[in-house]
């Protein structure tokens, strides 16, 4: 798979297809280490929707439907290899979403939730191999709803490497 990622960022809000969004998404290798094989991997692509929303937001599964959200300015203004980066956790969540698990169970921290790390481990190991390093890694598990302490935390259960003074 090529490293340069295709994002139709001109999109207004709305409800669009995943590969409106994201076009080529159907040559992302790392699908087959997330759904069970070639036909599920088309038929979320083909059903599975993106709510472009003009809010703060970043980039979210709905857990009522399993619809994607990505806030309008994230979708312009995000790195083309963060929001690459980001629709590979969103489609774990998806695929968990379809398995009928709740993806925001309020009894864990974030970052102890099982469906987090299934989500990071797959979205780590897919960062290293288009060639982020541990720190690029590190600096991109930092989201503004957990604590220092607990972004520590999930760098260690990721095994990235973690060296802040």
């Amino acid at each position: 798979m090529k490293d340069a990622f295709l994002i139709n960022r001109s999109l207004e809000p709305g409800q669009y297809s995943i590969a409106d969004v994201f076009p080529d998404v159907s040559a992302y290798d790392i699908l087959s280490d997330i759904f069970a094989d070639a036909d599920e991997i088309a038929q979320v692509i083909a059903n599975n929707k993106v709510i472009v929303a003009d809010g703060p937001y970043e980039m979210f599964v709905d857990n009522a439907e399993g619809t994607i959200v990505i806030g309008l300015e994230y979708l312009r203004s995000s790195p083309a290899d963060i929001l690459y980066l980001d629709i590979i956790h969103e489609l774990c969540h998806v695929k968990q979403h379809f398995q009928g698990r709740d993806l925001y169970d309020k009894r864990k921290a974030y970052v102890d939730r099982a469906t987090e790390i299934e989500a990071y481990l797959i979205t780590v190991r897919e960062a290293r191999r288009i060639g982020w390093n541990d720190d690029a890694i590190y600096d991109y598990l930092r989201v503004s709803w957990i604590t220092p302490e607990e972004h520590k935390r999930l760098a260690r259960r990721l095994n990235v490497k973690v060296d802040v003074v």
